[in-house]
């Protein structure tokens, strides 16, 4: 045989020798796999933990029995950054025992695949039952109060995840987290450690420090701020006519908000109310004097009556809450208590009647045109029953209506109410009207017009219009003083003055003589009057002065007889 065939047949013996060994390694390491799954279906895997107690190659109830019997005998050691313990902790001081059972440790190693022992040499596996261990909550908070931490120091305190406006929108703000260690922390650290049976708690990594209440992602403050933002999305626009127009800044409608700790949200009405109440100062006309310029042009003040506009503050509290309670954008008008006629630069608009007290005349204007005009008597000045001035509106109108009073009951055929009992109506039981009749003959406060003229004016007029009511010039002072004698008897016993002099005699029988002219009710007004009495004493005294200087000189006996010649 040649040499290339020998060393042929060699190169062959090699390669099935090579490959019988690969097949019979190949055999070996999948008998081993094998037997090691066969092994791990029932045992834990190398490098397992359960509960923190070693459980490597342990079936479930040898795992078990090493869990209680290391459950009361370990120790827990209090660690610092650097490594150093500076508090400890045993077990039995904190009541540690096992309240579960087997089968908890049963479930975990049923749900352990055999097949995957092998990842487990480079990959250690650590288990937890469903229960943890358990201990005593009365132990562990005594252990947690007693143990010192005054070595560390420090420097910041945790703060809870709040919600804020950015100018925008509402957002979270983080929670912080502090370095302070607190007794609550350092519990919830051992109950931690217990359940795992861990043997080291680090303080520096966080675990004993006092946490946030509230964290950015609870989910009630999540749910808040989805809903504040849904509210401040809602537009709630006003629109008052005559181009006036409102809109609620969002800065404003922000603080409309407020929540409980919960994150409850719920709306602040005295937030609500600040703003209704800047919107009343705004708008508000009710109760304000009036600015008006008459018929004849003359530019006056009208007094404050009851006309005009007035926002209702809790009545626009409840609809601003409905807009957003509603959902969706709104454009409306505030909610009055009150109402004018116009926004504009006069409440009244230019639809009123005129009432001028002083001329005792009646003018009718509608959409800025006098459509009627009448003389009238209003209320008897002299009896204390002037008309009230002031802007007023109607509060309705009724035909052949019965007036009552406490000394007086009249019929008539067309009655248009506007303040307290004061009103326009016919005045049939007249022949005359305008002038000085109102003075010492006027009404008891109403306007008495002729039945023609009240019939007239009740076809033009509404419930609602505004009734401007006035005096003009000095008429008001001057009426004033016919209603209150009293103040021309004050004035008459000021100008008596010091009493020297039996000459004043006439002046001061003058001012005695208004006085008693006065009603009881007036004569208690009268301020001054005991100067009068002084007057009228001290006369007195002047006048036997004189007598007694009279009988000296012989003029006049001191008994007052007259002796003739």
């Amino acid at each position: 045989m040649s040499k290339h065939k020998k060393n042929k047949f060699k190169s062959i013996r090699f390669y099935r020798e090579t490959i019988l060994r690969g097949a019979i390694t190949c055999a070996a390491v999948l008998a081993i796999y094998l037997l090691g799954s066969l092994f791990f279906s029932n045992h834990f895997y190398i490098r397992s933990k359960v509960n923190g107690v070693g459980a490597s190659f342990l079936g479930a109830e040898k795992t078990f029995e090493k869990i209680v019997s290391n459950a009361d005998k370990y120790t827990i050691s209090f660690k610092n950054a650097d490594g150093d313990v500076v508090n400890e902790v045993s077990a039995s001081d904190l009541g540690v025992d096992v309240n579960y059972d087997v089968s908890q440790v049963q479930d975990i190693l049923d749900k352990q695949t055999g097949f995957n022992w092998i990842g487990r040499l480079i990959v250690p596996a650590e288990y937890y039952t469903a229960t943890g261990n358990s201990y005593d909550a009365s132990k562990v908070k005594a252990i947690a109060q007693s143990l010192d931490f005054s070595n560390h120091k420090s420097t910041k305190e945790s703060e809870d995840a709040y919600i804020t406006f950015d100018g925008d929108k509402w957002v979270i703000v983080d929670e912080v987290y502090g370095d302070r260690i607190d007794q609550e922390g350092v519990e919830e650290a051992i109950i931690y450690a217990v359940e795992n049976l861990e043997e080291e708690i680090n303080i520096a990594d966080g675990t004993c420090y006092n946490k946030p209440d509230v964290k950015a992602d609870d989910a009630n403050i999540k749910a808040a701020v989805d809903k504040l933002n849904k509210y401040m999305d809602i537009d709630i626009h006003y629109d008052l006519g005559e181009g006036i127009t409102e809109d609620i800044p969002k800065e404003t409608k922000a603080s409309f908000f407020n929540w409980d700790d919960k994150f409850k949200v719920g709306f602040d009405r005295d937030a609500i109310g600040e703003y209704v109440n800047a919107m009343g100062d705004k708008y508000n006309t009710y109760g304000k004097k009036k600015e008006f310029t008459t018929t004849d042009g003359e530019e006056i003040t009208v007094p404050a009556g009851s006309f005009g506009w007035r926002i209702a503050y809790e009545g626009e509290i409840d609809a601003i809450i409905a807009d957003f309670k509603g959902g969706k954008d709104v454009t409306r008008d505030f909610t009055y208590l009150y109402y004018g006629t116009s926004h504009g630069e006069h409440d009244y608009g230019n639809s009123y009647v005129e009432v001028n007290l002083s001329k005792q005349h009646v003018y009718v204007y509608k959409n800025g045109e006098m459509v009627f005009d009448t003389p009238c008597v209003s209320g008897k000045i002299a009896g204390n029953h002037g008309t009230h001035t002031g802007v007023y509106p109607i509060a309705y109108k009724q035909t052949e209506a019965t007036l009552k009073g406490d000394n007086y009951e009249s019929h008539v055929h067309f009655w248009m109410p506007f303040n307290m009992g004061e009103g326009l109506h016919d005045a049939t039981w007249r022949n005359k009207f305008g002038g000085d009749i109102y003075k010492r003959s006027g009404s008891h406060g109403c306007v008495n017009l002729p039945l023609s003229a009240a019939e007239k004016i009740y076809d033009i007029v509404e419930a609602g219009w505004p009734v401007i009511v006035f005096y003009t010039g000095d008429t008001e002072e001057q009426n004033y003083i016919l209603q209150n004698p009293q103040l021309k008897v004050i004035e008459q016993i000021t100008q008596i003055g010091p009493v020297t002099s039996l000459e004043q005699e006439p002046t001061i029988a003058s001012a005695r003589a208004a006085y008693e002219a006065l009603t009881e009710e007036q004569k208690a007004l009268v301020t001054n009057y005991q100067d009068l009495v002084n007057a009228e004493l001290t006369l007195q005294v002047l006048k036997e002065q004189a007598a007694a200087a009279a009988a000296a000189e012989g003029q006049v006996p001191v008994d007052g007889t007259v002796v003739t010649p």
